[in-house]
């Protein structure tokens, strides 16, 4: 039995909880550092080392790492540390994708599919209107932006889109950075885990670089519609750009007051969901988050797969 309830649960000889708050299982995953997935029950996890680390940080506690023979751990593409977990159960494979992306992107590569007779995957972006265009175009007209813009100010999630940010703008400048709190907080955690190196400044102690445009500002998308910082970016006659898949709607632009946007994402579009789909080749796909409804139908209209959505509170049988 597969069902979503605070993370997906999956029943499986043993009950493997992937991506919860507080649910607990026989077995406890956790994808990626982002705070909607975070655990924070008591009992180990199932996870890359560098997401526990950025876990800890995040939450400010201490978290155990388990391993368990039945579940691989691969590489999802999504934020550095995040990973896909593929659970081997009485002869089925089960690939739970967490939030994920095929796509070679700035520093990090994208998830290579393996093949299973199970598919839960997430589907953010799973209609084609968020057909993303190619990477590669996408991280150009980034850098040329950058590059010819005097005063920007830079806004997405301050774990892993920030860091993409920061990480490209230093392809084109060699103004210096400077971060939310927020984001020097992760850039601090990547920096000792990795060999990234950010060289951010923090935000409070140089808000004057960024007055007379000395500097570019980086930050997490929920600081973009701040009075202190639309002062500043009034005042230094500064251009605001969000990145996201999003982006590929005009609403995302209004709705966070940016004056550009980029669809830089950190999941999978339409596109790129469908052809993950075709190479893991499975007899039955779930679907959750986003347009979970839309993209589990037009699996089985276009492409003839067993699909359904997972719904909060309701199970799904199937054959293990």
């Amino acid at each position: 039995m597969i069902r979503e309830r605070d993370g997906i649960h999956i029943d499986a000889g043993e009950k493997f909880v992937a991506d919860s708050r507080k649910a607990l299982g026989d077995v406890n995953i956790a994808s990626h550092a982002h705070m909607d997935h975070a655990f924070q029950a008591e009992g180990k996890i199932v996870a890359s080392d560098l997401t526990r680390r950025l876990l800890e940080s995040r939450l400010d506690r201490e978290l155990n790492l388990n391993e368990h023979p039945d579940v691989k751990l691969i590489d999802s593409g999504h934020i550095l540390g995040s990973t896909a977990a593929l659970i081997e159960s009485d002869g089925k494979r089960i690939l739970y994708t967490g939030d994920v992306s095929t796509r070679d992107r700035a520093y990090i590569e994208g998830f290579e599919p393996v093949n299973a007779d199970i598919l839960i995957s997430e589907s953010t972006y799973g209609i084609p209107a968020y057909s993303l265009p190619p990477q590669e175009q996408i991280e150009n007209n980034i850098k040329a932006w950058i590059e010819e813009t005097e005063a920007p100010f830079l806004f997405g999630y301050s774990l892993g889109k920030a860091q993409k940010i920061q990480w490209l703008a230093h392809q084109v400048t060699d103004k210096p950075l400077i971060a939310h709190g927020a984001v020097m907080k992760m850039n601090k955690v990547v920096e000792e885990h990795t060999d990234l190196s950010f060289d951010a400044l923090p935000y409070g102690e140089n808000k004057d670089m960024l007055e007379n445009g000395a500097g570019i500002f980086i930050g997490p998308t929920r600081f973009a519609k701040s009075d202190a910082l639309n002062e500043l970016v009034k005042a230094s006659n500064g251009v605001k750009a969000g990145f996201s898949g999003w982006g590929m709607t005009e609403k995302y632009k209004y709705r966070g007051g940016y004056d550009q946007v980029f669809p830089f994402s950190d999941h999978c579009g339409f596109d790129d969901l469908v052809e993950m789909v075709r190479a893991v080749n499975p007899e039955k796909v779930y679907t959750h988050h986003g347009f979970d409804s839309e993209f589990a139908s037009y699996l089985k209209r276009e492409e003839g797969i067993n699909a359904r959505a997972l719904k909060e509170n309701q199970a799904s049988l199937t054959d293990f």
